[in-house]
């Protein structure tokens, strides 16, 4: 990846799959393609987690802010109990999480789902991971899903993965990928993307860089490093004039600016910084309703496993690559593999037997 930009290293998870830049030749597309879903879903892991750490600074607090995580209502009702996959004996102890993101340019606006009804449509979402965290809580995962991946869907025959939220929102989406992995959902997350952006003002703002000099909105964003906060942020997402893998590509910039400047105000280890920031990535979390204060206490005590060293992240395996809006197809074999891998706490091993599911390292 030396010599790209950044802007060509990173996009945003919270669009549908990326598409081909224009003057783009298809190798080099595909490429892309790949290494933007890997890399967004490694930026939007990593603000899960950070959503979630602010927890754990001392009990009271900890549950002001658990407490300031918005809930999903009935985000399992209508689940068939005894159609839905079994944990293995030996890694009952295990949690797995679905994350989808939601934002202002793209996916679910606030969607249906977070405001009433989980079974209400909502907006297509560009991140759909499982995050898992091992029984003997000494490793996670992080495993995306192509959002444009074609699969089953309960009802509706066969199509886009992401349509399960458009068609019927969170429960038919965990019943679509329990019937798809026979991976057992524990809980279901969605991250706000326009929330990350209102998070820039305590933040103070953050650094990207723009290859040429342009200008959106009224705003113009010069050649080299710019400085974004929360009232330019969305120009420099959103500009018209930029095709959608560009725009995918500056959302996952900024996202990935956002998650260097926290790590590097040490808000994981020291949640109580910085109050005003910890609000404000609470604010851009939702859970199930089935998400106790408690529960997030407990969860925040796992998400050392998600840190380097710790954690493995991967992509499910597709044949070849779509352009556009083209629906991908999974490359069953090898993807049955990650699903049984899940279910036995093996991802790790897994990744090291097809090292090709593995995302590059982040660029600088």
């Amino acid at each position: 990846m030396s010599g790209a930009s950044q802007d060509e290293q990173v996009g945003s998870p919270d669009l549908g799959g990326p598409q081909y830049l224009s003057d783009t030749p298809p190798g080099r597309a595909v490429r892309r393609k790949r290494r933007s879903l890997r890399i967004a879903l490694i930026a939007a892991g990593t603000v899960f987690a950070l959503a979630v750490a602010v927890v754990v600074g001392g009990y009271i607090t900890a549950n002001h802010f658990a407490g300031s995580v918005k809930r999903i209502p009935n985000v399992f009702v209508g689940l068939d109990a005894a159609k839905r996959p079994a944990v293995p004996a030996a890694d009952q102890q295990s949690m797995t999480i679905l994350l989808t993101g939601s934002g202002p340019f793209g996916g679910p606006q606030q969607g249906n789902g977070a405001d009433g009804a989980s079974t209400a449509s909502e907006g297509a979402s560009g991140l759909i991971a499982l995050v898992h965290f091992d029984a003997d809580l000494k490793a996670g995962s992080v495993v995306s899903i192509p959002p444009n991946a074609e699969v089953s869907i309960p009802g509706h025959g066969r199509s886009q993965l992401e349509n399960a939220l458009v068609l019927g929102g969170p429960s038919l989406l965990i019943q679509t990928i329990e019937q798809l992995t026979d991976v057992r959902v524990d809980h279901y997350t969605v991250v706000n993307f326009g929330g990350l952006i209102s998070a820039l003002r305590p933040l103070g703002g953050v650094n990207v860089h723009v290859p040429v000099t342009t200008s959106s909105d009224g705003v113009v964003f010069h050649a080299g490093v710019n400085y974004l906060t929360s009232s330019t942020a969305l120009p420099y997402v959103r500009q018209s004039s930029l095709t959608e893998e560009g725009r995918v590509l500056r959302q996952q910039a900024l996202l990935r600016a956002i998650v260097a400047k926290v790590v590097n105000k040490d808000l994981i280890t020291n949640p109580l910084r910085d109050l005003s920031l910890l609000d404000a990535f609470t604010a851009a979390l939702s859970v199930d309703s089935d998400f106790t204060n408690s529960s997030l206490l407990s969860l925040a005590g796992k998400l050392h496993l998600l840190r380097a060293g710790s954690s493995t992240f991967v992509t499910a395996p597709v044949l070849g690559a779509a352009a556009n809006s083209t629906p991908a197809q999974l490359d069953t074999p090898v993807a049955d593999k990650l699903w049984q891998a899940i279910r036995h706490d093996s991802v790790g091993a897994f990744a090291r037997q097809f090292p090709a599911t593995l995302p590059p390292a982040a660029p600088n």
